[in-house]
Order: C-alpha cells, then structure tokens, then sequence
C-alpha cells in the first residue's frame, strides 16, 4: 500500500472512530434561562482578565438554558484549569432584581517564576535506567532553568536553559499564544544546542546499543524552529511549523553504522516543515477522566532542498492519535486510545526514524524495549476506579497562596495494550519484536496531586512471557 493509501486509512479509522466523539449533545428545549449580566474576575495578580474571558464557554449578556448552566459553568472552570495558570478555581453567582445574575469568578494562581536546578534522568524512563543502567548517575543531566510560565501575565512561556551532565546543552524559547486582539493567532519560537559524548546509534536485540567515548564529544546538534499557530474557538489548535536542525558526528560513530545520518555522512543540515491539528476536549489535560482528544499531524524532514543539491533528501510521514474517556459511574471510569504513524519513505537514516519505545509512545509491560521502525500501530484501554479522594485541604502554610492548599487522589487500574510495528531498516540487527503483534496487561495504583502530579506504580506482563514493576510519571492515555 503507497503512503497516500496509508494515510487514507489513518483518516478513515479516525473517521470510524472517533465521529461518535465529535458528536455534541443537543441542547435540551428549555424556556427558563439564565442572564449573565456581569462577569467580574478576582484573584488574578498577574493574570490578564482578557486571558480568563477568552477561556469561558459563555459572555456577558449571554442567555444559558438553566438545565445546562452547570454543566456549562464546569466546562469553563475545566478550560481554565487546562491553561495550567490556576490551581484552583471557583464560580460564584448573585441574583439581581432586574433579572439574570451577577458572575463572581475567583482563581487561586500557581507559583509562576522557578528558578530551579536541573536533576533528571537521560533515559526513556525511569525503569530502563533502573534496570538497564544500573542506575548510573552517569546518564543525569544537571544544570539550571529559568522558567516564567505566565509572562506578562498574558499566558506566554519564556524558557532558558543551561545544563551539563550526560547532555550538555543550552536553549531558549518563548512562546506568545496570542499576537492579535482577537486572541487567535500566536507565535513560538526556540533554539537548543547540545552535545553528547555517548550516542544510540542502532537497536539489536530491540534493545538500544551505545557508543561512548568520554574523551570526545560524538554528536552535536543544533535545533530551530518557528511556529505560527491558530487557535480556533476554545478546542481546536492548529500549527504551521518551520524548522531547521543540523547534526555532526564523530567519525568514530561512522565506522560503526551504514546509515546513521542520511547519505551516511558525518554531518548533515536540513529544513523540515510541519502541520500539526489538535482538538482538545479533555476534562483535564494532566490526567482526563472524562472527554476527549485528537490530533494530526504531516511532517516533512529535509523539504528536498539542500547545499550541495546532491545531498537533499525527503522524509515524509503522518502521525494521528484519538483518546476517549468515560465516566462510567461516580468512581468508575473506562479510557481507550488509538495511535498510528505511517511513513512514506523506506529507508530512513536512524537519526531520524522512531518506531515504539521512545517519549509516552510504547506497550506496557515492553518498557525495557525498543521497536525501530517507520509505521507503528497502538492500541491503549484502561479502567480505573478511584478508591480515595481527599479533597482540596489548607496547609499549615502562610503568606503563599500558590501552595497553601492541596487535593489528592489514589485510582486503581487495570489496563491492556495492543502494538504492532513494521519491519525497520535491514541495518537495525535481530528487530524481532517487529512485524508482530505487542500485547501488554497489567494492573497498577495511580497517585495524582495539585500542580500536575501525577505517579503511576504499575506491575505489567508481556506477551515474551515478562512481568515487572514499573514507574512513572505521567498519565499514559
């Protein structure tokens, strides 16, 4: 099957999939409305009152059908929860004689501004570290970075970072989410530079192989990219991306691959572009419960252009994910994922191909592994019941409103995975995990607190007859 036919069959899972998603409730006929004649927001120190408005379901003078006012008001407090600008949230409301209601919105802001160390692992995740590294300090990172999530007050990202260790590296980046009055369009911009003096330059056995030499740095790498983006409404975000990266190599790393950098080179600049759509109906982003998530995205590596011409290349491929969450009853709930990647190109230099294994993209229970390869498929279910929920508590802390409260919960889990990847390029040795199905089961314990906590102890088996303990630190779906 051609890339374009591939691409067409992503779009029709999509399609099959993910339609009942996308499909809304209608509202219910009611002739009791609700009149919002204000909307006055406190709280916000730092905060635009523009940027809390444009997060809202509804404005001032809207009428709201009283059976759907709730509802509607719990949406605009999660979209405001989403910005990851507040930790707490709170929509009160007054009655007024003339009719209608007063709308008091009151926000608890996060700590902005962190200064902090840098102390993180080099790893794909904590267990391979663990296990694999024999937990190394060797493979950490350490360094500073500076951080102001709320620049201006207006929502925008500034970013510098210095870090030395295992990846020496240092970047910038700013992101301004809206330029225009009307707040749809943005910018982005970063910049990174990095070297290392260990490299994965292939996987036998689906497990990564490195190259280190503690005298001479192997790769360095230089990374840029601009994106304009577009937010329309409240849930769909699209972003037209130009980015440009160069890499060098040591010769060392040369002898020892056939196709590590394309043309098997040991340097190489290009221009890459990308198209990226993301509708996001998520309760909370952090760890969902209830709604749901797509997005798609076309990238380009390499545009066909280079200097000298003789050393341009093209690889193409889309990648497309849809996550739909349920709430089933009071404490229980049920999460199905679909994920897939198709290539257009064969053959892709292993700086550049990623197949299962790599960032949030795997089969639990295969966390040890990697699965090189230019097409993958995955499938994610979970249910989860959630066995205590504390809620929000004042701590014996004065003076600092961002930590002076806290809210925890502990969900029990049950999950199965199913991934399957195509065959990799003939220079990744003994790929037997590929062209197979990956099938992972399990069950686990998630702990998620305030500011975006979330741990996740798991114990998984695979389909080679495996079974271990695992950690994380993210929500998977």
């Amino acid at each position: 099957m051609g890339f374009g036919g591939r691409v067409q069959l992503v779009l029709f899972f999509v399609a099959v999939f993910g339609m009942p998603a996308f499909s809304q409730k209608k509202d219910s006929v009611s002739t009791k409305k609700i009149i919002i004649n204000s909307i006055k927001v406190e709280g916000n120190n730092r905060t635009k009152t523009s940027i809390i408005l444009r997060e809202l379901t509804f404005k001032k003078g809207d009428s709201v059908p009283t059976s759907q006012w709730e509802e509607t008001c719990l949406r605009s407090k999660n979209n405001l929860h989403n910005t990851a600008l507040f930790n707490f949230v709170n929509f009160d409301t007054t009655s007024v004689i003339t009719g209608g209601i007063n709308l008091t919105i009151t926000v608890v802001e996060r700590w902005y501004i962190w200064p902090v160390p840098i102390l993180q692992l080099e790893e794909r995740n904590f267990n391979t570290w663990w296990v694999q590294d024999h937990r190394s300090l060797n493979k950490t990172d350490y360094g500073f970075l500076i951080s102001d999530n709320n620049s201006r007050g207006r929502k925008e990202i500034l970013k510098v970072k210095l870090q030395l260790g295992y990846t020496q590296q240092w970047g910038v980046s700013y992101i301004i989410p809206y330029i225009t009055k009307n707040q749809d369009l943005g910018l982005q911009f970063n910049f990174t530079s990095s070297q290392n003096k260990e490299v994965a330059y292939t996987s036998v056995g689906d497990i990564l192989t490195f190259l280190s030499t503690p005298e001479n740095v192997l790769q360095q790498q230089y990374t840029s990219a601009i994106d304009l983006t577009y937010r329309q409404g409240l849930y769909n975000t699209h972003y037209l991306e130009l980015n440009f990266a160069a890499c060098y190599i040591n010769d060392t790393l040369l002898k020892l691959t056939s196709d590590y950098l394309p043309y098997n080179l040991t340097n190489t600049a290009f221009f890459g572009a990308k198209y990226y759509f993301k509708r996001d109906l998520r309760d909370r982003s952090a760890y969902p419960l209830e709604g749901y998530y797509f997005d798609f995205s076309l990238n380009d590596y390499g545009l066909g252009v280079a200097i000298p011409k003789e050393r341009a290349f093209n690889i193409t491929y889309a990648q497309s994910s849809i996550h739909k969450y349920w709430k089933l009853t009071n404490k229980l709930y049920y999460a199905i994922e679909g994920e897939g990647k198709v290539s257009a190109s064969g053959s892709q230099p292993y700086y550049l191909q990623r197949g299962l294994g790599y960032s949030n993209d795997f089969v639990r229970g295969y966390e040890y592994y990697v699965v090189d390869g230019n097409n993958y498929g995955l499938v994610k279910n979970e249910i989860k019941f959630r066995i205590l929920n504390v809620p929000v508590q004042q701590l014996p802390i004065k003076g600092i409103p961002q930590f002076d409260k806290a809210y925890y919960a502990f969900y029990l889990t049950a999950f199965s995975d199913l991934g399957y990847v195509g065959s990799a390029d003939t220079f990744v040795q003994n790929n037997y995990l590929a062209n197979t199905p990956l099938w992972g089961n399990g069950v686990g314990i998630d702990f998620v607190a305030y500011y975006d906590i979330v741990l996740r102890f798991e114990y998984s088996f695979n389909r080679l007859g495996q079974s271990g303990f695992f950690l994380h630190f993210l929500a998977d779906m």
